[in-house]
């Protein structure tokens, strides 16, 4: 299969596993809340964002894994890539007790640090037990997906967690019907994770590499050469992780836990944008990484230039279209107890408008190993993110910790990594302007004028109707620009990454 044909082939499984995600999470997010309540799910969304604080324990390893895996298998290196494979399961073994540890210890201190009614103490108490034995399976199995990732599976990756998706929609039905709680739900969740990671595994070993790649050890140079590329992976992962997950808890210790469900709303949405934004981008980072383990420096400013202005076309559209419509939505979605959701939703959304432009470079300047700068860029970007949120929390409620959030990725982050991207990728602004961004602004301002005329001619009442008709406007403005804002040769091009 011709790189191209395999990034769109890439891209169309990750959008396919994506849009089932997203589309269970939203029916499953209305569905739970009322069945538990808005302060049980504020607890379970707080139990997560610790959770998801300790994914920094990763270290990058996973980026890691996936970038060298790519590299040594475009060179057919199987030996290199069975030591990055075991040297990385051996630190996932590790870090999975490290983090059981360190949940079980932080289950019993929880509530001196948040304002939890005394009912629901035992429930979260429960989630972290949940999680803490989860995390001696889960680690481990990471580097089963970082493998995949590699070596560009995105068809069994997709797969796999698509059954994994629609068997937990499956199992909450059942648990919250019969009112077992959150508990369970978790508890089903992580096993359903667990089974998916096993299945990758049996994958990989037999159908795959058909190496052996159960054999967790330690290896000096192995965990030099991957440490010396994650380790301002992992940094800029824990100052991202600070940058995304800060605002819940400045909620819920400034606010209330009912206030973190409310911003959770604005939050969802622009969470799917991040994945939608790294499922299209994830494919072009292990591309990437095949380029420059072969050198092969041309094809990667032509990934630069094609690859961002055709992720924009997609990418852009969806973000205005939602935030034109993010009152009707939410309205039609949650109910109008959620109106203090729909402006800091906006904001989250807005800032992807900006995040979408440098995806492409971000992921390239990545894979020739620039990890160092794009760190010392977030962690300013955390910085001002923290100082922004504590000042304006008390005065702007939500939207004041939104804005913290906003503010600093678009005035700071952006610009700051879009310089270091060209610079790295030695290309001049006015030549990525014009052959990246350029045809792509006017439609834009088509996908504003349209939704907004949309809108005026009909509102619909329910959910299920709001969502075809912002994906009816979606499909004019994607179908105008591939008529109109493409060349013959694009459209060719493009024609014949889709075709299956």
């Amino acid at each position: 299969m011709s790189r191209k044909r395999t990034i769109s082939s890439n891209i169309k499984y990750n959008i396919i596993n994506y849009g089932i995600s997203f589309t269970v999470g939203l029916i499953l997010f209305p569905f739970i809340v009322s069945h538990i309540g808005k302060e049980v799910y504020g607890a379970y969304l707080l139990v997560m964002t610790f959770i998801g604080y300790f994914g920094v324990l990763d270290f990058g390893v996973g980026t890691a894994v996936a970038k060298y895996i790519a590299e040594f298998m475009s060179r057919d290196d199987k030996k290199g890539a069975s030591k990055i494979i075991n040297s990385s399961l051996f630190f996932y073994i590790i870090i999975g007790v490290i983090s059981a540890v360190t949940l079980l210890i932080l289950s019993f201190y929880f509530d001196r640090m948040f304002n939890i009614g005394t009912a629901n103490i035992v429930i979260m108490r429960q989630l972290f037990w949940v999680a803490a034995v989860a995390s001696l399976f889960i680690w481990p199995g990471r580097t089963f997906d970082g493998v995949l990732y590699g070596l560009q599976r995105f068809d069994w990756l997709a797969i796999n967690n698509i059954v994994t998706t629609i068997l937990t929609a499956i199992s909450a039905y059942f648990i919250f019907l019969n009112n077992f709680g959150m508990v369970w739900f978790l508890a089903v969740s992580y096993f359903l994770i667990i089974v998916r990671y096993v299945i990758s595994y049996i994958i990989l070993r037999h159908y795959i590499l058909k190496i052996h790649i159960f054999s967790p050890h330690f290896d000096k140079e192995t965990f030099k050469k991957i440490f010396s590329f994650s380790f301002f992976v992992f940094l800029s992962s824990l100052v991202s992780l600070l940058i995304f997950n800060f605002d819940s808890f400045v909620i819920g210790a400034f606010a209330s836990v009912s206030a973190v469900t409310l911003y959770g709303v604005g939050y969802s949405l622009q969470n799917g944008f991040r994945s939608v934004n790294s499922l299209i981008g994830g494919p072009l980072f292990a591309t990437s990484a095949s380029l420059e383990g072969r050198n092969e420096q041309d094809k990667q400013k032509e990934l630069l230039f094609k690859g961002t202005k055709y992720m924009t076309m997609i990418f852009a559209p969806a973000v205005i279209i939602t935030i034109i419509f993010a009152e009707l939505f939410i309205t039609n979605w949650m109910g109008a107890g959620f109106s203090e959701s729909i402006l800091p939703a906006q904001f989250l959304v807005a800032f992807w408008l900006f995040n979408g432009t440098i995806q492409v470079g971000s992921g390239l300047a990545t894979a020739k190993g620039y990890v160092k700068v794009f760190f010392k860029i977030s962690f300013l970007n955390a910085l001002l993110n923290v100082g922004i949120s504590l000042a304006l929390v008390k005065p702007l409620g939500i939207l004041g910790v939104v804005l913290g959030t906003t503010i600093p990725m678009i005035l700071i982050d952006f610009p700051l990594s879009l310089y270091q991207i060209l610079k790295i990728m030695k290309v001049s602004f006015k030549d990525f302007f014009n052959l990246a961004i350029k045809k792509n602004l006017v439609l834009y301002f088509f996908t504003i004028i349209l939704s907004g005329l949309s809108l005026k001619i009909f509102q619909p009442s329910n959910i299920f109707l709001t969502i075809v008709q912002m994906g009816a406007i979606y499909t004019v403005v994607i179908v105008v620009g591939f008529y109109i804002f493409l060349s013959l040769k694009e459209r060719k091009e493009i024609l014949f990454m889709i075709k299956l």
